[in-house]
């Protein structure tokens, strides 16, 4: 389970449930200004504890980063705190509250010139909304329930997947994680396995058409055939997969949901988090195994 930096919780902070306008805000012992929107939750967060957290942070009016409607953040509370932040309160909230907060980038700016983001400026004022929508008392519930929560993601993200190919009346077949795989022009030999060293030519574009990567596309700059190691996670985990399911010459159609793809956190400006993804693939050699390095 990944755990969030102290940096970041300066920016992952509560939910907004009122205008701005309508709120009264307290202050931390920081200064930060804050709301709580009490739950029905009993018990008070303790030192330890892991947070289910949905966050939603805009900087000025526009919205830098949102996880509503996707997977949830867990955070386990640290007995350290920061000042300006939100850390200065876990220990006062419950499951099932959301807070308001708001910070200025100039405070940070007066506190520690020497650390200013570049995307921030002078004037800049950074809103977040986080709700807490569960609470566990050790790493392996939180970790058992961020489980359950990742697969239910994706069974979702597969059948929306399965309902854009179906749409489309492409003729795909699904593997066994929910990648879609279509072939254009059939390969030859058996089929390509873990350990073989494959050359391939490649283009990625989003659902949406965007094209993110190509090493046939010159405007990307590395056009020359690439080359991996099948099933060494070298690769995304659903392109590994198809890989698998394809052969020497073969031409393919890769349709990949996201969590088999980059997630939250794509590797491209043009992809959005939780995007899912299509790949143009041509396999232009297979070998048994990496070439030894002359």
């Amino acid at each position: 389970m990944r755990q969030l930096s102290i940096i970041a919780v300066i920016f992952l902070t509560a939910l907004m449930i009122a205008s701005c306008n309508k709120v009264t805000y307290k202050k931390t012992p920081g200064g930060m200004p804050y709301k709580v929107f009490r739950g029905d939750g009993k018990d008070t967060i303790k030192v330890g504890d892991v947070m289910k957290i949905f966050v939603t942070q805009k900087l000025n009016d526009s919205v830098s980063f949102s996880n509503e409607g996707q997977l949830p953040m867990y955070l386990k509370v640290r007995p350290d705190k920061t000042p300006y932040d939100i850390s200065e309160i876990w220990t006062k909230l419950h499951a099932n509250d959301s807070v308001i907060s708001v910070q200025m980038m100039d405070t940070f700016i007066n506190r520690n010139p020497m650390r200013m983001d570049p995307k921030f400026k002078k004037g800049d004022k950074i809103t977040t909304n986080l709700k807490i929508v569960a609470v566990f008392s050790s790493d392996s519930a939180a970790q058992e329930d961020e489980v359950a929560a990742r697969k239910k993601f994706l069974d979702n993200e597969v059948k929306a997947v399965e309902e854009y190919v179906k749409g489309k009346k492409i003729d795909a077949v699904k593997t066994e994680s929910g990648v879609f795989l279509k072939t254009v022009v059939p390969g030859t030999g058996n089929p390509i396995d873990t350990g073989n060293y494959v050359t391939m030519n490649y283009t990625g574009t989003t659902f949406d058409g965007v094209k993110f990567d190509s090493n046939v596309d010159t405007t990307f700059g590395h056009a020359t055939p690439y080359s991996f190691t099948a099933g060494n996670r070298e690769m995304i985990p659903g392109f590994d997969e198809a890989i698998l399911n394809m052969k020497n010459g073969e031409k393919a159609m890769i349709y990949i949901p996201s969590l088999l793809g980059y997630g939250a956190t794509p590797n491209s400006p043009k992809i959005k988090p939780y995007e899912n993804l299509v790949f143009e693939v041509e396999i232009v050699d297979v070998k048994d195994k990496k070439p030894a390095d002359k």
